[in-house]
């Protein structure tokens, strides 16, 4: 005898009660049962379609009534699917002996596992000599999301020295059913790959689409690696990945070489009454550079502004010029003194080994005029008023075993030339090159 409970989706679980145990009085016997007292079974309905519903719900129960509308006592000896491993559940009657004119109930729940039609029957056995097996049919359609990540893999191959990228990657539901995202999180092997917006729960209807976007800004030549992680509801991919992966091309030598941007606009000093100028070269009129950064002047986030005004070089600079022998730098100018000042920026982006002595190096220069500032990773090394250059150490803020920045900035506030003769990096007094 088959079981008579099966039970395929345990979202929950139906007991018997008393909505269920019904026993009610049949109408009149079949005129054309042969034995005037055997039993006679009567099972409506004989089909249940429970419609389309999303995998791993179940369904309201539906009710099944068995009666005897015979003169001998039915016995009804197994109520059960016929597959066991079809998604429906059934609940046996309360009652397995009808006398005549009784019935009784079962109920059926169904609760998809998969996408597409689903049919099963249940039998009911029992002790009628003209019908031992009454077969109720069983459909219902599963409906479920289906979630697809493209691109799965991305390879951001080798980037040059400070070359960054980005990808977007689409999280999209190519099933029925909504998609129930409670999360996106990132998890990389450095700080180099990082993704926005950052995860949480959203929902995306069939054909619907998210994207994410992956950064990689690498600092170093380590291989890189990252992928992001979507938990959902998708009954075959719960958990599903997206993966990248890159490297970062390190300069050779000891620097990129010379990034210079000449810019040749008189911009207004006298704009801001906080920022009086008295004097060439004076440190006030760095504010007014356009950048972004104003020169770190009252800087709240100097690495914050530095890097800013990194990426506004670089952006104009073009190609670099080799760092081969001291840099020598002109530019003639026509500021009305004082109440203009026109600016030019030189960058240069070292490094020095981790097991190297930064405080062995140093920035010289010959003359400059009308100015110049020198800055390292954010740090204001000094400031050479009109004609001052002269050397300033800069090992307080050079960190070994990385890439570090120097700019100069050059300002010009007066109708005179803007220039920096014999600019160079030394170690230990000695020159350092490319």
């Amino acid at each position: 005898m088959r079981s008579s409970i099966a039970i395929l989706c345990p979202l929950f679980v139906l007991a018997a009660c008393s909505d269920f145990q019904l026993k009610e009085q049949a109408g009149d016997p079949d005129p054309f049962q042969d034995d005037a007292t055997a039993p006679d079974i009567q099972v409506e309905p004989l089909a249940l379609d429970f419609g389309a519903l999303a995998t791993g719900v179940t369904s309201d129960a539906q009710t099944v009534t068995v009666t005897n509308v015979g003169n001998g006592v039915l016995d009804l000896d197994d109520v059960a699917l016929v597959d066991p491993t079809a998604p429906f559940a059934v609940y046996s009657p309360d009652s397995n002996v009808l006398q005549p004119y009784e019935s009784t109930t079962f109920v059926v729940t169904f609760c998809p596992v998969g996408t597409g039609a689903a049919a099963g029957e249940v039998q009911v056995d029992s002790n009628d000599p003209d019908e031992p097996a009454v077969g109720v049919s069983l459909a219902g359609e599963g409906l479920a999301p289906d979630i697809t990540i493209e691109p799965e893999l991305h390879d951001f191959g080798t980037l040059d020295y400070q070359a960054t990228a980005s990808v977007d990657v689409t999280v999209r539901n190519d099933g029925v059913a909504d998609l129930h995202i409670t999360d996106i999180i990132y998890t990389s092997t450095s700080s180099e790959l990082t993704m926005r917006p950052a995860g949480g729960a959203l929902t995306l209807a069939p054909g619907a689409s998210t994207i994410v976007t992956v950064d990689y800004a690498p600092t170093d030549d380590i291989a890189d690696e990252g992928y992001f992680t979507v938990f959902s509801d998708d009954p075959d991919e719960g958990t599903a990945y997206g993966n990248q992966i890159g490297n970062g091309r390190v300069f050779e030598g000891f620097s990129t070489g010379w990034y210079i941007v000449d810019d040749s606009t008189n911009y207004e000093t006298t704009s801001n009454p906080s920022y009086s100028i008295s004097s060439y070269g004076d440190p006030d009129g760095y504010w007014y550079e356009p950048s972004g950064a104003h020169g770190l002047i009252g800087s709240t986030d100097p690495a914050g502004d530095f890097a800013t005004m990194h990426d506004y070089v670089i952006a104009r600079a073009g190609a670099p010029t080799p760092v081969t022998a001291p840099l020598s730098f002109y530019s003639s100018s026509t500021v009305p003194t004082f109440s203009y000042a026109s600016y030019s920026y030189i960058l240069c982006d070292f490094w020095i080994d981790s097991s190297d002595d930064p405080n062995l190096y140093e920035v010289r220069a010959g003359t400059d005029d009308d100015g110049a500032q020198v800055m390292v990773n954010g740090q204001i090394m000094t400031n050479w008023y009109l004609g001052t250059a002269g050397s300033v150490n800069i090992g307080s803020a050079i960190v070994p075993g990385t890439v570090n920045s120097l700019i100069v900035i050059l300002m010009d506030n007066s109708a005179s030339d803007k220039y920096i003769t014999d600019l160079g990096f030394y170690r230990g007094g000695v020159f350092v090159s490319g």
